[in-house]
């Protein structure tokens, strides 16, 4: 999914903008009061209003004008909250503020964290069909399918059901059954150079 579509399921109110912030603020370093700030900029542009006011913004907290103008320093300068110039109903540019950055970077977060499961996923499927703990550089090459080569989990689970009915229970069997796989229709595959990647370990 990509930033356009969110903010389009976010205006449709189909995503909770606040229950989005609040589900993911810790994965990102930030705290309950940088997510109770966010939120509030959210209430503000949805109501149209623009420009930051640390003392206004103060009053809808619990905390001071100064501590209100740090912590909206803080959000900027980490790119969490961006001031940007955009055109009013007259055509006049105005300073205002958005929040896209926040919503990428929960996006991102959630596609690392289901690619990281993935991941954990097929070492323990490996695992189980070879009846054996995998080395590191079993491991590494894993990912390197992944993240680098970009096949899916079920292209990569059907080459492994391969090799264990075929009895060859070895990644590198598996990685020349996926060699074969036509997964990108733009180039082939690059193969693995296993004596490169043990030497990248072993490093």
């Amino acid at each position: 999914m990509d930033i356009n579509e969110m903010k389009r399921l976010i205006r449709n109110n189909i995503v909770d903008f606040t229950e989005l912030v609040l589900n993911n603020y810790n994965k990102l370093g930030l705290d309950e009061t940088d997510a109770v700030i966010i939120i509030k900029l959210s209430y503000l542009l949805n109501k149209n209003i623009n420009f930051i006011n640390p003392k206004q913004l103060s009053e809808m907290l619990s905390i001071s004008p100064q501590t209100t103008s740090k912590r909206l320093n803080n959000l900027m300068d980490r790119g969490f909250v961006k001031i940007k110039l955009a055109k009013d109903a007259r055509g006049k540019e105005t300073e205002t503020f958005d929040l896209d950055h926040i919503i990428l970077r929960i996006l991102k977060e959630d596609f690392e964290q289901k690619e990281h499961t993935n991941e954990h996923e097929l070492i323990s499927l490996f695992e189980d069909e070879f009846q054996k703990i995998l080395s590191p550089l079993d491991i590494q090459i894993i990912t390197k399918w992944i993240e680098e080569e970009h096949y899916t989990k079920d292209q990569i689970k059907e080459a492994l059901f391969k090799a264990v009915k075929a009895n060859r229970k070895s990644i590198n069997y598996v990685d020349g059954i996926l060699l074969k796989t036509d997964h990108k229709k733009v180039k082939p595959k690059t193969k693995i150079n296993v004596k490169d990647l043990k030497k990248i370990w072993e490093e």
